[in-house]
């Protein structure tokens, strides 16, 4: 295990209040970059003075071996806008802290090489990448490293560029908000592909490894559900239920105990031993219409008022997959709201869109999403009395920047009034088994 801290780096802050932008407030930063033991990388940024004493934690985080980020927390240590720059990949404090964990990493992997005789490899350089916050793709001068965790069956890395992490504070609105409020969460979660497993297909893995981003918005007016399921009519004509039972006999293990498709023959005689004048008129009547090239039915009809027993039956064709559509309005009440709203509208535009390989030859499935009513002030538990959803994926984004009817931006562009619809539909239909068996009718509504 070793470790380095970076220079220390002046970056200018800007604390703002409504919507208003004060002087910009000059700190003085460092990081410090730790080798663990299990081959994990930690970083820790902390304030300090200029001389780069008395240093306060503002965030920490840790990249595994194989590149996964495994913890990106912000202290509560930090100011509002430390907190705001920390999650804006833009901000120049973001980008100080990643020149500074280049630095200081670089120091740690040399001294690690130096003890053990070996070279600074590329998968070091793109999990040092990672660890200060981009994306591991230019982790290497002489050309781009792919995701050493991808399988070699698996189509080419991504497209440089593409964002597969979205933060790992949650994006809010409104951002201040009573402490009991109920909200809607969407978490933004890696695609996962199932695999073949015996006579069907395996379940995907849990939600909560997969998650790369999150946004809570209130529960919006209108809000509903509707299960079903695929029932259509059928019917089935006496001559085809006859030929049916035939070839069913035919499958019959039993044929020797009076089964098979000898059982079949001889129940199929006796009914028309039985029913002898009705056969005489049924075949009278389909020679009959034969000959005139008419419906069998038709002609039964028209002539003795009867038809032929459809067997007409409701019978079940398969499940149905639910869509959820939301609409929501949101009006910021100061920049940093603003500024939360448009990375809102951004987080399910990008979120939704195909992924691009860089051979071009294939797509990748875009990301898929994990929705929940929530009771705010129990943590992440859902509300019984509300539906749950299964794993969806996001069909239509739609905004609509004047709601209002007319333009009406704010002085810095940002509008007084954004409306956007999302279209969900879910990935998999709802079984009986999704609710549960065991015990009594539990007092909540599930799926």
């Amino acid at each position: 295990m070793a470790s380095a801290n970076s220079k220390v780096a002046k970056v200018t802050v800007s604390e703002k209040q409504g919507r208003a932008s004060l002087k910009g407030v000059d700190n003085y930063y460092k990081t410090e970059v730790t080798s663990l033991s299990d081959g994990s990388l930690k970083r820790e940024t902390f304030r300090t003075d200029a001389q780069g004493n008395n240093g306060v934690k503002v965030q920490e985080a840790t990249v595994n071996k194989d590149g996964k980020i495994t913890s990106n927390t912000v202290s509560s240590n930090a100011t509002s806008a430390e907190r705001r720059d920390l999650n804006n990949p833009d901000s120049q404090l973001t980008k100080s802290v990643k020149n500074q964990t280049k630095d200081a990493g670089d120091v740690v992997r040399k001294n690690e090489a130096d003890a053990t005789g070996g070279g600074l490899t590329d998968a070091g350089r793109k999990n040092q990448e990672i660890l200060g916050g981009g994306s591991g793709n230019n982790a290497n001068d002489e050309g781009e490293v792919g995701d050493t965790s991808r399988p070699s069956a698996e189509p080419p890395k991504n497209k440089a560029g593409t964002r597969e992490n979205f933060g790992s504070t949650p994006l809010n609105y409104p951002i201040t908000r009573d402490q009991n409020q109920h909200i809607i969460k969407f978490d933004m979660l890696k695609y996962e592909p199932k695999k073949v497993q015996g006579f069907g297909f395996s379940d995907r893995s849990a939600t909560s490894g997969r998650t790369i981003g999150t946004v809570t918005l209130p529960i919006p007016g209108g809000i509903s559900d509707s299960n079903a399921c695929d029932w259509g009519d059928d019917r089935m004509g006496p001559l085809q239920l006859a030929a049916a039972g035939i070839a069913l006999g035919a499958l019959d293990a039993s044929a020797t105990s009076g089964g098979g498709i000898g059982g079949q023959l001889s129940d199929l005689k006796n009914q028309i031993v039985t029913n002898n004048k009705d056969m005489q008129q049924l075949i009278g009547q389909k020679a009959a219409a034969a000959a005139i090239g008419s419906n069998e039915n038709a002609l039964f009809s028209r002539t003795q008022g009867t038809i032929l027993n459809p067997n007409l039956e409701l019978i079940f064709n398969g499940p149905s997959l639910r869509p959820f559509t939301f609409q929501f309005k949101m009006s910021p009440r100061s920049k940093l709201e603003a500024d939360e709203i448009a990375k809102i509208i951004r987080f399910f535009k990008q979120g939704m869109a195909p992924i691009r390989e860089d051979s071009r030859l294939f797509l990748k499935t875009p990301h898929t999403f994990k929705i929940k009513y929530l009771l705010l002030d129990k943590g992440d538990e859902e509300n019984p009395y509300l539906n749950k959803f299964k794993e969806c994926a996001l069909l239509s984004c739609s905004v609509q920047y004047t709601p209002e009817g007319n333009y009406a931006p704010y002085e810095d562009g940002a509008m007084s009034s954004y409306q956007m619809s999302l279209q969900f539909k879910e990935l998999e239909p709802v079984f009986n088994d999704d609710y549960g068996s065991d015990g009594d009718l539990p007092a909540e509504i599930g799926f």
